[in-house]
Parts: structure tokens; C-alpha cells; sequence
């Protein structure tokens, strides 16, 4: 009975619900964009979710990314995610993993072996270019749909991607382009959820066969416009045409990335054993308060640290971020 208004809809149909509840989907991003594709996809009887993400909930955050509350800050996003979903729907599986996506562990986590795909379709839901382009390639290469999201100030962004079929993010979208953030432009709630529906439903459509949105669909909330903007296959695409993937094998990854928060920065540094977090772990409390969460832990509110060696760092700019990572952890 739980899906019995989504299996009346006749483009769905019991069938449809039950193909729905074999299906796999990653969500790569569970801000403000994934965490509202997450509960859709989970109310919505998606069998299989798995929830990427190296954030932690902050308070800004509460403005528009509803799937969270008070009690969830400072926690990483993909565990808060996952016990809210879980209560949601216990019905399905869903995966969390709390860790940066990079060209060394994409393969590992989103599981492809011997070119056998166990996964339907890939949300992506993330804030910066470069792990956009690292997704684009292992889509393009694994033969993997993902559908690209994108929502600043009022405005929104949605592409069905296709390999073999549509044009692939690389073939439009420039490395050197200057999109505007969260921190300059702002963002609506209403827009980030907008997109999120938007996507929910093309995924909807992917994972039953049917006719998916061909053009980039672009919105803004605030003028109520709706355009819908034809992209052709770029001939000489470096990924989808000449099968380069140079973020996929590393060529393109940056040591220090600007995420869309509160002037967050993250820096990644080297693997720490048990003994060694636990050595930071004591150091930190010498120096002010600190809160455990076991694998990461939460500094003075502005440095959060993981077992893997990654650290989030609220600063000012990159030097500010570098002189606190080195200073606080010395990695």
C-alpha cells in the first residue's frame, strides 16, 4: 500500500514500481540538491541508494536543505542522511559513505568490476567542477546515465546524460568557467528543490525506459522563466569524442578544494592509523573543544578532521586554510 498512489499513475504502473524497487542509484552530494533527491528517491521505493559525501551539516545549511534539523549539525552529511531515509523508508537499502570522491577510490566505491555495472543511474549533486568532470568520465566510460544538477540565487540547471546518446558535460561546460557559489550569489530554497524534482523525475524515467528530457533545462524561480536549451555532441569533445578521461586518471586533481559553504575549504593530507587519530584526537582537546564522531572530529567549530586525512576548514581564503591545517593538524 505504501506505493499505491504512484502505482495508479499509468507511466508507472506496478511493474514500473516493482523495476523501481530493483533499481540502484548513487547520489553523489547530499546538500541541498541530494539530500531533497535522496528522500524523493527513497519515498518514492528506489530499492538500492547510495549516499557520497564529504560535508558536514552546518547551520546555514537548515535554510534549504530540509532533509536535516538542529540536531544534525556537525554531523557528516551522508550519516545524517542516512538515519533520517532510514525512517523514511526502511523498506529499502541504503548505503552511506562519508568520504571525498576522487579518481583513486571512484572505481572502489561505486563498484564496477569487469565492466559489469551494478548501479542504474548516478545523481549528480555536487558543488564544484572538478568532481562534476570526474564524474562525467566515469559516466562516459562505464556507459552509466547521470543526470547533472545545478542551483545558484534563483536559478537552476538539469541534463539528462547518455553516453552514446546525448551530449556529455564536457562537451558545454568549460573548465575555465566562472560559475557563480552559494557564498556570492546566494540560493533560494525554492530553487533547489524545484531542481531537485526536476531531476528526481527525469531519474524516474531513465530507470523505466521511457522518454527522458533531451535539452538542458534552465529555470529561475524568481522571473518564473523556463527555457529549454538544445545541446549538440561537441565532435571534439576530449571525452566523449577522443575518450580522454584526464580527471578520471588523475591528471586534473587539485590538492585544495573551495566547496560551496561558509568559505569552506578542504585540504587533503596523508592516511592516519588508529594510534595517530587518536594521538590528534587528545592533542585537540589541549588546545579547545572538540566534538567525536569516531572516524572525524569537529574543532572549535572550524576544523573538521577525518581518519582518511581530509580536513574541512572554515577560512577567510586558501592561505588562512593552509596556515590552520598545517598549525592545528600538521599533516
Amino acid at each position: 500500500m505504501r506505493y499505491i498512489r504512484q502505482e495508479i499513475f499509468k507511466e508507472i504502473g506496478r511493474q514500473g514500481q516493482k523495476k523501481l524497487g530493483k533499481s540502484s542509484v548513487v547520489i553523489i552530494g547530499v546538500g541541498a540538491l541530494g539530500s531533497a533527491s535522496a528522500e524523493l528517491m527513497a519515498r518514492a521505493g528506489i530499492g538500492n541508494i547510495i549516499l557520497i559525501d564529504r560535508d558536514v551539516v552546518e547551520l546555514s545549511n537548515l535554510q534549504r536543505q530540509s532533509l536535516y534539523d538542529e540536531g544534525d549539525i556537525g554531523k557528516p552529511k551522508a550519516m545524517a542522511a542516512k538515519e533520517h531515509l532510514n525512517k523514511i523508508n526502511s523498506e529499502i537499502q541504503i548505503k552511506s559513505v562519508i568520504d571525498d570522491l576522487n579518481y583513486n577510490n571512484i572505481t572502489k566505491i561505486i563498484k564496477i568490476k569487469n565492466h559489469k555495472k551494478n548501479i542504474d543511474l548516478i545523481l549528480d549533486c555536487t558543488d564544484n567542477l572538478e568532481t562534476r568532470f570526474l564524474i562525467n568520465d566515469f559516466s562516459v566510460k562505464n556507459k552509466i546515465p547521470f543526470i547533472y544538477s545545478s542551483a545558484v540565487g534563483s536559478k537552476g540547471y538539469v541534463f539528462n546524460i547518455i553516453t552514446g546518446r546525448t551530449a556529455c558535460l564536457r562537451c558545454f561546460l568549460k573548465e575555465a568557467a566562472q560559475l557563480e557559489t552559494c557564498d556570492t550569489a546566494g540560493v533560494l530554497n525554492s530553487i533547489t528543490h524545484l531542481v531537485s524534482s526536476l531531476q528526481s523525475n527525469e531519474a524516474i524515467k531513465i530507470m523505466l525506459n521511457k522518454n527522458y528530457e533531451k535539452c538542458l533545462l534552465f529555470f529561475d524561480v524568481w522571473k518564473n522563466e523556463l527555457i529549454k536549451i538544445k545541446v549538440n555532441k561537441n565532435k571534439g569533445c576530449i571525452c566523449c569524442s577522443k575518450k580522454s578521461f584526464e580527471y578520471l586518471d588523475g591528471k586534473k586533481f587539485p590538492p585544495m578544494i573551495k566547496l560551496c559553504g561558509d568559505n569552506m575549504y578542504q585540504i587533503r593530507g596523508k592516511f592516519f592509523d588508529k594510534g595517530q587519530f587518536s594521538e590528534l584526537k587528545n592533542r585537540l582537546k589541549k588546545a579547545g573543544k572538540i566534538t567525536d564522531f569516531d572516524y572525524c572530529i569537529n574543532f572549535d567549530r572550524r576544523l573538521t578532521i577525518f581518519n582518511d586525512g581530509r580536513a574541512l576548514i572554515k577560512a577567510k581564503d586558501e592561505k588562512e586554510a593552509k596556515s590552520l591545517y598545517s598549525r592545528f593538524v600538521g599533516n
